[in-house]
C-alpha cells in the first residue's frame, strides 16, 4: 500500500484516538508517515507529542487476515533477543471498542535517529543493509513454540503442487519453467535438510522494514517481525536480497558474490533456497488477493521473475 493511501491520525476513529493518546501520556502535536515501512495495510504513522516520538499501527476488524499478523508481532515482540535491531515495544491495545468493533494498535519507541535506505542503492546501503541482514543471522534464535522451523513456517512444495496442477497462469510466467516443474520440485524438496539451523529468522524481510542509522554511533531497526522462525543464518539474507533486485537495487547472484555468505553455507543450500522462494512467489502470484491488500499479488508476481532469473543463474540453464 502506498504511504498516500494510509490512513493518518486523524483518520483514526475518535475514540481510537482517545485511547492512543492516553498511553502516550502525552498531548500529540503532530504526526506524519515515515514512508511504506510496513507489510501490513492500515493506519502507520509517527506520532510527535510533547514528551517525544512514538511509532503507531492501528488495524480494525475489517481486516481479519492482517489483524491476526498484528497480534502475532504483539506476542512476538517481548521473546526477541536483546541483540535483535527490533524497535522497542511500548504499549499495545486490543479491544472492542463501542460502535467500532475489535481495533489491535501497537506503540513503538522511536528515540533511534534511522532512515529508509536510499532506492537509488549508493553502496554504502547496500553494505549497510548486509550488514544488518546478517547480523539477525548471527543471533540464536530463542527456545520457544512462538519460533518454528523455517521449513515448517514457509511452504516448500510449491513446485510440486505446480507440477501436479499446472494452472494456466503460469503462462504468465518465464516459459523456461514449463518443463521444468518435476525438476525444480526436486530441488526444493532437499529443503528440510538445506534450510534447516538455529539462527534467528525474520522471515519477512522486505527493504521497507530495515532502517539504517542517520547518524554516527545510532543502531539499524528492523520493524515487522509479524513472524519469528529459526533457519540456516543465510535465509534472510538470500530473501532480502531478492526483495532488493525487485527494487531496482543490484543482481543477487553479483552482490552474495562481492559479501559472501555465512561461514559453513553450502552452495546447494542456497540455490535449493532460491528454488523454494521462486516456487512460493509463482504459486501464490497466482492467487485471490487476500482481504486488504490488493496489491499483493502484482508484488509478488514481480518477486517470481527476479526469484526465477536467480534460480536460472544458479542452474546454469
Amino acid at each position: 500500500m502506498s504511504p498516500a493511501l494510509r490512513p493518518g491520525w486523524r483518520d483514526l476513529p475518535p475514540p481510537l484516538r482517545d485511547r492512543i493518546t492516553h498511553l502516550l501520556g502525552a498531548r500529540v502535536i503532530g504526526s506524519r508517515h515515515p514512508g511504506d515501512s510496513g507489510v501490513l495495510p492500515g493506519a502507520q504513522f509517527q506520532v510527535q507529542t510533547t514528551k517525544g516520538n512514538t511509532f503507531v499501527k492501528a488495524l480494525g476488524t475489517e481486516q481479519p487476515g492482517p489483524l491476526s499478523f498484528l497480534r502475532q508481532e504483539i506476542a512476538l515482540s517481548p521473546l526477541l533477543p536483546e541483540a535483535a535491531p527490533h524497535p522497542e515495544l511500548l504499549w499495545s491495545i486490543d479491544e472492542v471498542l463501542p460502535n467500532l468493533g475489535t481495533w489491535v494498535a501497537i506503540g513503538y519507541s522511536m528515540r533511534a535517529k534511522v532512515r529508509p535506505i536510499d532506492l537509488s542503492w549508493p553502496e554504502e546501503d547496500v553494505a549497510a543493509l548486509i550488514r544488518v541482514v546478517r547480523s539477525i543471522g548471527e543471533i540464536e534464535a530463542p527456545d520457544d513454540p512462538m519460533f518454528l522451523p523455517e521449513e515448517k513456517a514457509f511452504p516448500t512444495n510449491s513446485w510440486e503442487i505446480l507440477a501436479d496442477t499446472r494452472p494456466a497462469g503460469l503462462a504468465n510466467h518465464s516459459p523456461w519453467l514449463m518443463h521444468r516443474l518435476e525438476g525444480l520440485a526436486e530441488i526444493a524438496s532437499h529443503a528440510p535438510d538445506a534450510i534447516a539451523g538455529t539462527s534467528l529468522q525474520h522471515g519477512t524481510l522486505r527493504v521497507q522494514n530495515v532502517l539504517l542509522p542517520a547518524a554516527p554511533g545510532e543502531k539499524p531497526l528492523v520493524a515487522d517481525w509479524i513472524r519469528g522462525s529459526v533457519g540456516a543464518p543465510y535465509l534472510d539474507l538470500v530473501s532480502m536480497l531478492v526483495h532488493v533486485r525487485t527494487s531496482d537495487g543490484p543482481p543477487p547472484e553479483a552482490t552474495l558474490r562481492r559479501y559472501g555468505v555465512p561461514p559453513g553455507t553450502e552452495p546447494d543450500a542456497v540455490t535449493c533456497w532460491i528454488a523454494v522462494l521462486a516456487g512460493h512467489y509463482v504459486k501464490s502470484s497466482m492467487e485471490p488477493p487476500p482481504a486488504g491488500m490488493p496489491e499483493l499479488r502484482s508484488y509478488q508476481h514481480r518477486l517470481a521473475r527476479t526469484a526465477v532469473s536467480w534460480l536460472q543463474t544458479r542452474l546454469g540453464f
